[in-house]
């Protein structure tokens, strides 16, 4: 069965549009038409909003012109493939489009005999990538390899970003409204759970915290990572600022904030003492103290994350758990924190009631007993329906039931957070379609239910050792 892509037509005249759509039989070659757009200032958008594989492009047109266009769609989708269409006497800028990495150009009026070597050649180089899964730019450098840091220098040069003058990331949750980062040279990629990332070019002239803050009001938190000046360094500054996004966990409102020198973990030692000894007057002031310490904006979301895990380790480690079912307690990563949370204030409200009953001697494992056949509903649910974008709150509404409760209910039966639970489920039937089918790795994290190709490479690196390319080549 032949591959097909999708293809966009965008020109001034509306006769060109035309022509390309009739004089050639786009099936035969592999592609359909998605849309098609005569006028340039609104060609961005239709074009993200339709997501081509390839774009044939207008190089003259009123308002933006094609050299212009190919830049900015750069910005949004790096690997976007540009066929130009121009008139006998524009060969210097069609040659400038070619240098921005157009791969190839037509004449006006278009014939079928004329394109067919030029589709055939898109064709071609969509077949390979599709086979080959060619990574995203995250999933390049996902892979900690020269080969990967070489394709995403080279996407990088693509949109225009120059890491000599500096890039700093910025990521955004719950982000609603027109595109934050417009006036700046940047590039747009998603991050995990569908998030938006963007690498920005730096400009001294125009702060971007500043630039920013005049989102206020439409984003739960953007966090900025700190200026870097290598492509390697990239890496680490999308974690900084996915960390500084969540500051609006920590702060209880939307928040713009700047990663800075990072505060280390010594005064929580204070706190695994205190537990150990049992001592309340000294833990309430420990309780007290981080607080203050969180609200003064000197500890972050990791500074919470490890709060939790310490807390939890001692109350149960106390009851001589086993280090096996003591993992399925504890939260691997920031996201599982904010599932679980509002906010900081309802974290700390929570660590002290346990505390409090652990002290008490009221903190049973497993809260005591349960009903095993509500469970089974619940586990035979998720197994069935583990493709969907399935939460906590999800499960309480469709068995009436509190979201806590249930949390509760998967640690007690099968040692895991509901979150985890569910990644494993769907790891294992990705390892299976990774073995035993061609179909492209971001098609397979579509099918168990990741969306997002760079968070399903992130969470399958994490629980195999391998990303999923990895694990295809080596079984």
């Amino acid at each position: 069965m032949i591959r097909m892509y999708k293809a966009m037509l965008v020109d001034d005249e509306q006769w060109v549009v035309a022509n390309l759509r009739s004089a050639v039989d786009w099936a035969r070659f592999g592609f359909e038409i998605v849309g098609t757009e005569t006028h340039s200032p609104t060609a961005r958008e239709r074009i993200r909003e339709l997501r081509p594989d390839v774009v044939f492009v207008d190089i003259r047109m009123p308002v933006i012109s094609g050299l212009e266009l190919i830049k900015q769609c750069r910005e949004l989708q790096p690997d976007l493939l540009f066929i130009v269409v121009s008139g006998f006497a524009e060969f210097s800028y069609v040659q400038k489009c070619l240098n921005l990495g157009a791969i190839g150009y037509c004449l006006k009026p278009v014939e079928e005999e004329e394109l067919a070597p030029l589709l055939k050649k898109t064709k071609d180089m969509l077949d390979e990538r599709a086979e080959k899964g060619v990574p995203s730019m995250l999933e390049c450098l996902l892979e900690d390899s020269p080969a990967g840091l070489e394709r995403f220098e080279l996407l990088l040069a693509q949109a225009g970003i120059d890491p000599d003058r500096g890039m700093r990331v910025a990521a955004t949750v719950d982000l609603e409204g027109p595109e934050p980062l417009t006036p700046y040279r940047h590039v747009k990629l998603i991050g995990r759970g569908g998030r938006s990332l963007y690498i920005a070019q730096e400009d001294p002239h125009a702060p971007l915290q500043e630039h920013l803050r005049r989102y206020a009001g439409r984003f739960a938190g953007i966090g900025l990572s700190r200026t870097v000046h290598l492509a390697e360094a990239v890496k680490a500054a999308i974690e900084e600022a996915e960390m500084a996004a969540y500051q609006y966990f920590i702060a209880g409102e939307p928040t713009v904030y700047q990663a800075g020198e990072q505060t280390g973990f010594a005064a929580f030692r204070q706190l695994s003492e205190a537990l150990r000894k049992q001592d309340m007057s000294e833990l309430t002031k420990l309780y007290d103290d981080y607080a203050a310490w969180f609200r003064s904006g000197a500890y972050q979301i990791k500074h919470a994350f490890f709060l939790y895990n310490t807390v939890l380790t001692a109350i149960i480690q106390a009851q001589r758990t086993d280090t096996e079912q003591l993992e399925g307690y504890l939260l691997i990563d920031y996201e599982r924190l904010i599932e679980r949370y509002e906010n900081l204030g309802e974290l700390m409200r929570d660590l002290q009631r346990m505390t409090t009953a652990y002290l008490g001697g009221m903190y049973i494992q497993g809260l005591g007993q349960i009903r095993s056949d509500a469970f089974l509903a619940v586990l035979r649910y998720v197994n069935d329906n583990y493709r969907r974008n399935l939460t906590l709150q999800m499960l309480a509404d469709e068995f009436y039931m509190n979201r806590n409760y249930i949390g509760q209910l998967f640690i007690k039966h099968v040692s895991r957070s509901f979150t985890d639970y569910l990644a494993e489920l769907r790891i294992r039937r990705a390892c299976e379609l990774l073995r035993d089918s061609n179909m492209p790795v971001h098609r397979v994290g579509e099918e168990v239910g990741y969306h997002d190709a760079y968070y399903f490479s992130k969470i399958f690196k994490k629980m195999t050792g391998r990303t999923p390319r990895a694990y295809r080549m080596n079984e």
